[in-house]
């Protein structure tokens, strides 16, 4: 049998279908629903990053260029949304200033959700838009 496969060309409508998976899946944090730019690398922190999440604008910031399939940009999304949902600015700079990218506590988990869920994320979202397809 041939493994599924999410290739497709990302679009805008495909990050903010995805967002809106969060919303319903894993609820509101402590500020408003996050908003989503879905941009060149050029206007990122770290033009290699695949996203991030600013916690001062409450923004996910998604590289446009840097996703091959559907399923690196759901990974990406929930991963920037789980900072927003169960991480505070305070933890951040804590964990930043103590432990490198892959050591930080709040990567790790955002890394473990975003793997958990991604596949669901995706199968759900081509079942409810012909437009995933």
């Amino acid at each position: 049998m041939k493994p599924k496969t999410y290739k497709k060309k990302i679009t805008r409508f495909h990050a903010l279908k995805i967002l809106e998976w969060c919303k319903s899946k894993f609820g509101r944090g402590k500020q408003n629903y996050p908003s989503l730019q879905f941009r060149k690398p050029d206007y990122l922190n770290n033009p290699y990053a695949m996203g991030e999440y600013d916690y001062e604008d409450n923004f996910i910031f998604v590289n446009s260029q840097s996703h091959n399939d559907l399923l690196e940009l759901a990974n990406t999304i929930i991963h920037e949304y789980t900072h927003y949902r169960f991480h505070s600015k305070k933890e951040f700079y804590k964990y930043q200033n103590i432990a490198d990218y892959e050591n930080n506590p709040m990567e790790i988990e955002a890394d473990s959700i975003s793997e958990l869920h991604q596949k669901n994320c995706i199968s759900e979202l081509k079942k409810q838009f012909h437009q995933f397809v």
